[in-house]
């Protein structure tokens, strides 16, 4: 929630939703050439809370993210 707003602005949600992109970014940078298929798999099961979390601040944009139609 922006300080000026009772709720998250445009501005917040695109500052917040790009956040949570950029970590998931750096979910999968951080793997490496040997990384185990558990921490693999663990990567890809945070990306999916995280985009998750997109879609419970923008329905929409969360939707296409996760190819849901």
């Amino acid at each position: 929630m922006c300080a000026k707003h009772a709720e998250l602005c445009e501005g917040c949600k695109k500052k917040l939703i790009d956040e949570k992109l950029k970590q998931c970014a750096t979910i999968f940078t951080n793997l490496g050439m040997e990384s185990t298929e558990e921490e693999r798999r663990d990567a890809y099961a945070r990306e999916q809370e995280l985009l998750y979390e997109i879609r419970a601040i923008d329905k929409e944009k969360g939707d296409r993210l996760l190819n849901i139609e």
